[in-house]
């Protein structure tokens, strides 16, 4: 008598969901278009592993690169009871927009591990990075909180198999503290050197909260960045810096390291420029994201 398949033992089963994107943006002055990406990537739901990379190009004198690549891949670790790993990277070398944002390299990586019980992800941003980053030819070294991830309400646990966290990242007190300081740091830094002036409106929306009674409170889309605070800019510097952004006057707000936790979602965006006159758009560099969903063995 032939084996009756719904006796199979129950299989753990994950989807993967991982998408990269080196540069990217739409311009709408003085001209309309968009900025192509050749090398944007995005995983299989089964996982694999997938990588793409070109020689750069110029567009248009706005925006130039010597090359983009991108990597994904996602696998099952360490046997049936490791975890299901997803890693996004996305790369960009040469960066160049509009001779006043410069790099010789940024880098955005995600590294996200799910359990197989269907719990939630540790996450890891190791591997981010800015070489030679420079604006409007004036180094600036921003510091990386690679460490933005790495506390959570079980990551005391002595066995790894219980080293996940119990609560959703936006219901996590210390990764919550973090993002509260790093706002409340913006803001009174800016309150310090403009002697007592309030957030800019260019930036507000992004800190509104902070004096807010409901504060980061049962909030399932959390934003903040890898980096705390940029370096002060030499005397005479025409940016105005507040937290992880600049506005340049006649270029416009730059924002660094950005990361959005939506829900179950993870996303870095190393570079997100929104263009002010004479040319008026927005560009993204070496922007990462990930999610991915696991039953847990359900059938």
């Amino acid at each position: 008598m032939p084996e009756n398949p719904t006796d199979d033992p129950i299989q753990r089963n994950f989807l993967y969901h991982a998408d990269a994107n080196p540069i990217g943006g739409t311009i709408n002055r003085p001209f309309n278009g968009f900025i192509p990406s050749q090398t944007s990537i995005s995983l299989p739901i089964v996982g694999g592993f997938l990588e793409r990379q070109r020689k750069g190009r110029k567009w248009k004198n706005i925006v130039s690169y010597i090359s983009e690549s991108t990597h994904v891949s996602g696998a099952k670790k360490d046997g049936d009871e490791g975890p299901f790993t997803t890693q996004v990277t996305a790369t960009i070398e040469g960066l160049n927009i509009l001779e006043v944002i410069t790099a010789d390299k940024v880098v955005g990586q995600l590294s996200v591990a799910h359990p197989v019980d269907g719990g939630e992800p540790t996450i890891s941003v190791i591997g981010s990075q800015f070489d030679n980053l420079r604006i409007s030819g004036t180094k600036i070294t921003p510091v990386i909180r690679y460490d933005l991830f790495a506390d959570h309400d079980s990551s005391g646990e002595s066995d790894p198999k219980k080293q996940y966290p119990k609560k959703t990242w936006p219901r996590q007190e210390k990764f919550l503290e973090k993002v509260t300081a790093q706002k409340k740091q913006a803001k009174d830094k800016y309150s310090e050197k403009y002697e007592g002036a309030s957030l800019p409106g260019w930036i507000r929306h992004h800190f509104h909260w902070i004096d807010s009674e409901q504060g980061l409170n049962g909030r399932d889309y959390i934003q903040c960045s890898l980096i705390d605070q940029l370096p002060e800019m030499p005397e005479g510097f025409p940016g105005v810096i507040c937290g992880n952004a600049i506005y340049i006057p006649g270029f416009g707000k730059v924002f660094f390291g950005e990361v959005i936790v939506h829900q179950k979602t993870f996303t870095v965006s190393m570079v997100r420029a929104q263009l002010g006159s004479p040319v008026g758009g927005a560009i993204s560099a070496a922007t990462v994201r990930s999610n991915g969903s696991g039953d847990g063995g359900l059938p």
